[in-house]
Formats: structure tokens, sequence, C-alpha cells
């Protein structure tokens, strides 16, 4: 299965490099490999997320730093559609660009 990330997901890493670098380049690199392992996990199994209000739509959870991954599949596609931190940022996301 393939893994691609919507805009916002994009912005949302950009975003949290951008906020941690410059705090501890060492934290941002075990945060990033935090999320690294859970989207390993998601693209192994799928189906392992809790479901959402979207039938379609599912979150994986990153519990060491907090963060959520919701996400969703078209035909062979994994398509994540924002990473963020539940303490920081609500979930707001568009279908912009996943098809």
């Amino acid at each position: 299965m393939r893994l691609r990330f919507t805009r916002d997901a994009v912005r949302d890493l950009e975003d949290l490099r951008d906020w941690l670098v410059p705090r501890s380049p060492t934290g941002h690199k075990r945060v990033v490999a935090a999320i690294q392992a859970a989207l390993k996990r998601i693209r192994e199994q799928p189906q392992s997320g809790r479901r959402t209000e979207h039938p379609d739509i599912r979150e994986a959870i990153e519990p060491r730093y907090g963060f959520i991954i919701p996400y969703t599949i078209r035909g062979d596609v994994l398509w994540v559609l924002r990473v963020y931190n539940g303490r920081r940022h609500p979930m707001i996301w568009s279908e912009e660009g996943v098809t």
C-alpha cells in the first residue's frame, strides 16, 4: 500500500519542524521517529486505527507524544489527512488532493 500525504498533513509536519527544531533538534528527531513508527503500523494494518464519525476515516494514535493521524484509504493508497497533537489543534481537514 502506498502512503501519501495531503497538503494539510505536509503543512502539519512542516509546522512541527519549524516549531520544534529551534527548541530541541534531538526532540524533533524523537517525535519524527515516533510518527514514522505509527505510520508503519497503519500501513501494515490499515484497519487498526480507531473509527471516527466519518465511515471512511480512521485515526491512528501515536501514544508517546499524543499525535493523532487521521487517514483514509482510496484504492491502494493510504492518505494521511493530518498529523496533529490533540492538545494543540482540533482535527480540521479537507479532501483537497485526495483522489
